[in-house]
């Protein structure tokens, strides 16, 4: 499989190879394949309802706005904050596919100033892992390719939305730093929250951050339920992202 994807690279170029992959996969989920290796992706039809406002923050080539394109439906909203140009074209290209015309791109990195910072593509192993681009200074890697790009504060780009009913958040490691910096657009709108928590460090804080603004911590079940999450199984737990609900007053 390597092998095969390094010849795809090879072939088609970085962009190229990425356009085709991005494309197979937005077809074969919408299509309903793949739900026991993405539940968590398929778990949107359970907690989007139409006219909801999302935040795809981490868009990448657009799987999560896609799919929460069509379940917000026309009188919903879809803003993906994506900074990295060239995921941010094939973006606009596969969001077409959604067929609903509710989504606004944000070319942007989240952060705690507003100013402009580099982010890498890491190359491991002779692959260019796109899922797994990053601020370039928050890790030691080999990056097969860098960005300039504009970061913004969370919390001052999104003063003006009227609602917001979910979040996703996936930015490879830095996910405190954005939720450090989106509390007060938290507090007013109580959105669920969804997010990746790699790193014990960024994991803990963001626990705390969350937890300290109301909010309980959970996990998808295998019966694609969402289940209490213990404060002692969090350090521990690997079974792929977290949510956060308000509690109940």
């Amino acid at each position: 499989m390597k092998f095969f994807r390094k010849l795809l690279v090879k072939a088609l170029g970085f962009e190229g190879y990425l356009r085709l992959v991005s494309r197979m996969y937005i077809i074969m989920v919408g299509s309903g394949r793949g739900q026991a290796k993405y539940p968590e992706l398929f778990f949107l039809r359970r907690i989007i309802r139409p006219g909801y406002t999302c935040l795809d923050i981490g868009a990448n080539l657009g799987y999560y706005s896609t799919f929460l394109s069509k379940l917000a439906g026309p009188t919903g909203q879809v803003l993906a904050v994506e900074p990295v140009p060239l995921f941010g074209r094939i973006w606009q290209d596969n969001v077409r596919a959604s067929g609903v015309d509710n989504l606004t791109l944000l070319p942007f990195a989240l952060g705690g100033e507003n100013t402009t910072i580099e982010m890498g593509t890491p190359l491991r192993d002779g692959l260019v892992h796109h899922g797994m681009t990053k601020i370039a200074s928050s890790a030691q890697e080999q990056y097969a390719q860098t960005y300039e790009v504009e970061m913004r504060v969370p919390d001052e780009l999104f003063a003006d939305l009227e609602q917001l009913h979910f979040i996703k958040c996936d930015v490879e490691g830095y996910e405190h730093q954005v939720f450090a910096h989106l509390q007060e657009t938290i507090k007013k709108h109580k959105p669920l929250i969804q997010t990746e928590l790699n790193g014990a460090e960024n994991r803990r804080k963001v626990v705390e951050i969350l937890t300290g603004l109301g909010y309980g911590v959970y996990t998808l079940s295998p019966q694609r339920t969402l289940s209490v999450c213990a404060l002692y199984e969090i350090d521990s737990y690997q079974g792929g992202d977290f949510y956060f609900k308000p509690n109940q007053n």
